[in-house]
């Protein structure tokens, strides 16, 4: 039997692991992706044989994505999942297209048969994208840049040596390392791409014997010419680089032999990284021999606000790719909004405009692009001014007021206190904000609606400020602003409003992030119900240290919460070392009882032990929830639903997964004090109005209520 290339769509990662190693074992090439967008991604650059497709995932639901994959690739065969299938859609699955419909947990033996059937019917079919149509790409730009990329590419088609993309991160580099391979006339089986940050001490043998394998088994087959794609060689960890170099020596053998009667090489290994070869071998030990081999020949990629006169022209594109894929009808970009794209830094580069028109084409009411539907600042890296015209829509607030309504002296306990309540440590914690701005895209939990946030960096002394994408709002995330705790923790100014905000700012809280503007459509996405994305999304920042200090608050003696006769919940917080919080838990079955102490000393043991666990209902409430409207969203992707017996949608990611959530929404509402907190939280089945009801207590000890 053919093998084939199986993309599988999943935002578990139970799922994903499985069935990567189940069809590993079967010598299938696997691809994962852990939502919609990035799954169009590579259906449009790998042409997968197979699509495995949950149908809740984040962002564009796994319904749209059919729809999408099947306009991209109308040979594709996509089988879809669901853990709580309903005969009306897997109907309606198949009626998109869908080749057939798995329920969770999966069976063996249906997903190899299926794997089997879908491969035999495109072998039939002999049809792909690229032998219909050619390759369906190029570099698209009028700039001097533009133009000097395009003659890079043929030369290199031109040329008998290996090739090294090397450029920032989103500027297309492995597009290029493709077109480049299509150039030469070669079909797109003997394409073979190794992902060099996949390589383990215990896997790199096996890896590299297969990929080997592959390379030879093709050369007997008479395939005419292929390519060997190693993508971001600057991630290969540093213990692997010698063994990699003698992996990639050893092809030399096939390189001599695979020429043809020219001398040609027909075997060519591409690499791709962010790092010059230069910086890796001086900075990073890289081998020397190795750099010098893959990059016989060395093309630099620009970034996209090098050539920004390109930027209309890539809108353009992009959107009109997208409007197709998702059959909308948008017209372009109207004069403002296209000012605004070409003044952005662009920090995500051609990825980031990419995605960015894709999430356009899904939430803008058209026909042309307006400035309110962009999720970028109107005057480009003006940052601070930005913030500063958005604290009110109609210009009466001066803009010192970003800065003094949330200065430093003036967050809690920093001017005139003298109660032992707060102690000033002997070194003060310095404030900390990204280096840039980052997006994110996802859905709301409350509302339903496709939503998404920048995070931008501000000023020392200004503190986590919420603002509004479509109109001029802000609200400071501080406990005077908490305006509901019903559901989720929600702050409010002047009618401005920012919904499920405690995940992220637990994550602010944790990774010390002080000075932040965050930009949201009034709710900020929920993803998987958990704040793992968070967490990924500002460590893929970079986080940088700023010249104030902010000391945090140290509590010294005990403070509780009053209790309501009758009442089993109970809040205290008393003195520690560290942000600590006691945690006792009692739900009906099959919640039952649990108690967790976790101790927040770095982050690394927070996004580990606390960040992956998911928000949790029962049945009954998320029906109450949705007759009130407020569950639009939510999703057997990203709430842990239970009736009166079991867990709906298992598995658990950890057995006491529900006590580490509550902690996780303890450390968030713990931050509205605008500053660190050090002490230990003691809680009793308790929930958001109790947080915040507590950080009053502790606002009005310190005089500022």
């Amino acid at each position: 039997m053919k093998k084939g290339r199986i993309l599988v769509v999943d935002d578990q990662e139970q799922i994903l692991e499985s069935l990567n190693a189940i069809l590993s074992d079967e010598s299938h090439e696997v691809i994962c992706a852990r939502d919609g967008q990035e799954a169009l991604h590579i259906v449009q650059s790998d042409a997968p044989d197979l699509v495995f497709l949950d149908i809740w995932i984040p962002g564009i639901d796994g319904l749209q994505t059919l729809k999408a994959i099947k306009r991209i690739d109308p040979n594709c065969a996509v089988v879809m999942m669901s853990g709580h299938g309903t005969i009306e859609t897997a109907v309606k699955a198949i009626k998109l297209g869908a080749t057939d419909y798995l329920e969770k947990p999966l069976n063996l033996e249906d997903v190899l048969h299926l794997v089997d059937k879908a491969i035999a019917g495109r072998s039939r079919s002999n049809k792909n994208r690229e032998s219909l149509a050619g390759f369906p790409g190029s570099i698209i730009g009028e700039s001097p840049m533009a133009t000097g990329l395009t003659a890079a590419l043929e030369d290199a088609a031109a040329c008998n040596q290996n090739i090294w993309f090397v450029g920032e991160k989103g500027t297309g580099k492995e597009f290029l390392a493709r077109l480049l391979h299509h150039m030469e006339g070669k079909d797109r089986d003997s394409l073979i791409k190794l992902r060099c940050r996949d390589l383990t001490g215990e896997n790199i043998d096996d890896v590299m014997q297969a990929y080997k394998t592959r390379l030879t088994q093709g050369r007997h087959k008479r395939v005419d010419s292929g390519t060997f794609l190693l993508v971001r060689v600057d991630k290969l960890d540093g213990s692997l680089q010698d063994q990699f170099a003698q992996s990639i020596s050893s092809l030399n053998s096939i390189d001599k032999a695979w020429t043809d009667r020219t001398g040609r090489m027909k075997l060519r290994i591409v690499c791709t990284s962010v790092l010059e070869p230069k910086e890796l071998t001086e900075r990073h030990d890289f081998p020397a021999v190795l750099a010098d081999a893959l990059g016989q020949k060395i093309i630099r990629v620009p970034s996209l606000r090098d050539r920004a006169e390109d930027i209309p022209l890539l809108v353009q594109h992009f959107l009109q790719e997208a409007v197709s894929e998702f059959d909308r009808n948008l017209e372009g970009a109207d004069d403002e909004a296209m000012r605004c794209l070409r003044s952005y830094s662009w920090p995500g580069n051609i990825k980031e405009l990419k995605i960015l028109m894709e999430h356009v084409v899904m939430t803008a009411a058209g026909p042309l692009i307006q400035m309110h539907d962009l999720l970028i600042p109107k005057n480009g890296d003006s940052e601070l001014t930005d913030a500063e015209e958005d604290m009110s829509s109609d210009g009466s607030v001066v803009a010192e007021e970003l800065k003094s309504v949330v200065r430093v002296s003036e967050i809690p306990g920093l001017r005139g206190i003298t109660d032992t309540t707060v102690e000033s440590l002997s070194r003060s914690t310095y404030q900390k904000t990204l280096r840039g701005r980052v997006v994110m895209y996802g859905q709301g939990l409350h509302s339903g609606i496709k939503t998404g946030l920048t995070i931008s960096p501000m000023p020392p002394s200004t503190g986590i400020v919420f603002g509004q994408i479509t109109s001029g709002g802000t609200v400071p995330a501080l406990i005077s602003h908490v305006e509901s705790t019903g559901f989720s923790t929600s702050l409010k100014r002047n009618g401005s409003l920012a919904r499920t905000i405690e995940h992220l700012m637990a994550v602010f809280h944790v990774y010390g992030l002080t000075n932040l503007l965050v930009k949201i459509s009034g709710e900020v996405p929920i993803m998987d119900g958990s704040a793992l994305d968070f967490c990924d999304l500002v460590e893929n920042a970079e986080i940088i240290t700023q010249d104030e200090p902010i000391e945090p608050i140290k509590i010294t003696e005990v403070f509780e919460l009053p209790q309501e006769a009758g009442s089993t919940k109970s809040l205290r917080v008393e003195p520690s070392d560290c942000l600590e919080v006691d945690y006792y838990l009692e739900y009906p079955p099959p919640v039952g009882v649990m108690r967790k102490v976790f101790r927040c000393e770095t982050p690394i043991v927070f996004k580990n032990e606390i960040a992956p666990a998911r928000t949790f209902g029962f049945v009954k409430d998320m029906r109450m929830m949705d007759e009130m409207g407020l569950a639009g969203g939510g999703r057997l992707s990203n709430v842990i639903l239970m009736d009166d017996e079991k867990v709906i949608n298992p598995p658990l990611r950890f057995t006491d997964e529900f006590v580490r959530h509550k902690i996780l929404d303890i450390i968030g509402d713990f931050y509205l004090l605008g500053r660190p907190f050090i002490g230990k939280i003691v809680a009793r089945l308790t929930g958001h109005t109790e947080n915040i009801a507590m950080l009053k207590i502790i606002s009005e000890k310190l005089g500022i209520m």
